[in-house]
């Protein structure tokens, strides 16, 4: 993938401990754009054999502890220009089996062969603001390939639309998550802001993370999950005040639980509600204390 180069909004990768804070701003629907691009991943002998190697033994796992392995189709990212007016992103065909055998697994082989050899599928993630003041988190299910049993935001991955004369909407893929594992419908958002791209270190997968706001409670959420159709991903939804020290404390507390991405969204969320000095101050204190 290519990296956002640094420009006056300050938009450009940077190390932030347990993520690659690669793009800030706030983006509104109409400030993303997406372009599809045919190129594809590169690749070689060895490294095809070794994911296919990997893709084999995980079918195998999955058959032994009854969980569920789908090949889907997803979106790789193959570029991304940032500036505070726009969002550009372009991407192309990756699959889920790609996925697994080198971000998920094998990341490491960037190191070997270049950062293009990495599917990079494009991920999505929300804040999930309630409107009695609380921000709604998953626990990852034991059923998951990724991060089980650990907090992490709503969200998924972006898919290639079906009719290729259509470009992929990572604000549709977005509210489909958000429906398919909360219940809710389309018509409880008030208002959806991309908050910027970042990778977790570790699998360096590249995600957008969104601020939504919906006319739900929390209890409401959490009682009705159990209905949605990908309920399964999660074992249970938490809820988190959303206030500034209320948030810290609860990083610093469940600092161990939280994917790299769920901290990457809280503090993200923060800096957009509470400003550039809480952002900064909430994470020189984590520094210190974590």
């Amino acid at each position: 993938m290519s990296q956002v180069a640094p420009d006056a909004s300050g938009n450009g990768p940077r190390d932030c401990g347990l993520f690659f804070l690669d793009v800030i701003g706030q983006y509104a629907p109409d400030r993303i754009s997406v372009r599809w691009c045919d190129t594809p991943r590169a690749t070689n002998d060895k490294l095809e054999a070794l994911i296919e190697q990997t893709w084999t033994g995980e079918m195998e796992r999955a058959r032994q502890t009854e969980r569920r392995l789908f090949d889907g189709r997803l979106c790789r990212l193959v570029h991304c220009e940032a500036s505070e007016q726009r969002l550009e992103l372009t991407v192309g065909a990756v699959s889920y089996r790609e996925f697994l055998g080198t971000n998920l697994r094998q990341a490491h082989v960037r190191y070997l062969y270049g950062g293009d050899v990495l599917a990079n599928p494009l991920g999505v993630s929300a804040a999930l603001a309630t409107n009695d003041g609380f921000l709604i988190f998953g626990r990852r299910s034991e059923r998951v390939s990724h991060h089980a049993g650990r907090i992490h935001p709503l969200g998924g991955m972006v898919e290639p639309p079906a009719s290729s004369r259509e470009t992929p909407d990572p604000l549709s893929d977005m509210l489909n998550e958000l429906r398919e594992e909360t219940n809710l419908p389309d018509s409880c958002v008030r208002e959806c802001v991309c908050l910027g791209l970042v990778r977790d270190k570790h699998i360096v997968q590249p995600e957008l993370v969104f601020d939504i706001a919906v006319d739900a409670d929390a209890a409401t959420i959490r009682q009705s999950f159990g209905e949605a159709v990908d309920a399964g991903e999660h074992s249970e939804l938490l809820a988190v005040r959303s206030h500034p020290s209320v948030v810290v404390n609860f990083i610093e507390q469940r600092f161990g639980e939280l994917t790299p991405v769920a901290l990457a969204t809280m503090l993200l969320y923060g800096l957009r509600h509470w400003g550039s000095g809480w952002f900064a101050a909430a994470r020189g204190y984590l520094r210190s204390v974590i």
